[in-house]
């Protein structure tokens, strides 16, 4: 066995109760998933094998591979063709504040990226005229483009904005916000809605997803301090990279 796996104290935390009544598998499924949503594993880092697991803490095989399996089911790890256990990257979404997709991948040590497909000014369709609330005549400024995490695609968005005040969507660059911040375009609120899509062959064919894969579609539409709709962002994530996170305080 690799000396620093028993050497790490913050593994040997992880070793399940022998006296607890609670089951072998369930402890340790419990600790291990902690330990991967406090990031001590980075994403697509391997964990230590099921071997290494099992005599490190002397429970047996089937004990760690119950819990590998469960964590592989809920999305945590995944198996590459190497039967190494990766950490599935996850994008935490907090309900109860406005975040930047980047940052929120930055803080979970992913490199952040976006592949434009379009940027245009055009005449809005039907949903851009009602959600932005645009006058006969108004156009707007489309954008497409991939978004990725480790330079793996894990999702797509399409964002319409007032052309009258996004004239020239090509001054986008990589951060759509940051451009807004740098024009004092500032976001009061936002309304989200969230709900499943079933990845179908054009989704599949542009973001190389499987089709038929379940994926989070989120509809946003923000708003300026005055109350005018500046913002409706469509987005389509892979549900194994991507989760909402609620808070509830008193």
């Amino acid at each position: 066995m690799d000396p620093a796996v028993v050497t790490d104290r913050k593994l040997l935390a992880l070793a399940p109760e022998l006296a607890s009544p609670q089951p072998l598998a369930v402890q340790f499924f419990q600790k291990l998933k902690i330990a991967i949503t406090a990031g001590y594993w980075l994403p697509d880092e391997a964990l230590p094998s099921v071997a290494q697991f099992s005599e490190l803490f002397s429970i047996p095989h089937d004990v760690v591979q119950k819990a590998f399996d469960q964590l592989i089911k809920d999305s945590w790890l995944m198996l590459n063709t190497q039967q190494e256990y990766l950490v599935t990257p996850k994008i935490d979404q907090p309900v109860s504040r406005l975040s930047n997709f980047s940052d929120l991948l930055r803080s979970r040590g992913f490199k952040a990226g976006s592949v434009w497909l379009r940027r245009e000014v055009t005449e809005p369709n039907m949903d851009e005229l009602w959600r932005l609330k645009l006058q006969t005549g108004a156009k707007v400024s489309r954008l497409q483009r991939l978004r990725t995490a480790n330079e793996v695609v894990v999702g797509y968005e399409s964002t319409s904005l007032p052309a009258n005040i996004v004239p020239n969507p090509d001054e986008i660059g990589s951060s759509l916000y940051q451009y807004m911040h740098d024009k004092q375009l500032i976001i009061a609120k936002a309304v989200e809605e969230i709900d499943a899509f079933s990845c179908d062959s054009a989704m599949a064919e542009l973001c190389g997803f499987e089709l038929g894969k379940a994926l989070l579609r989120l509809t946003r539409v923000s708003f300026l301090p005055n109350g005018r709709a500046i913002e409706l962002t469509y987005s389509y994530f892979r549900s194994d990279y991507y989760r909402y996170v609620v808070e509830f305080n008193d």
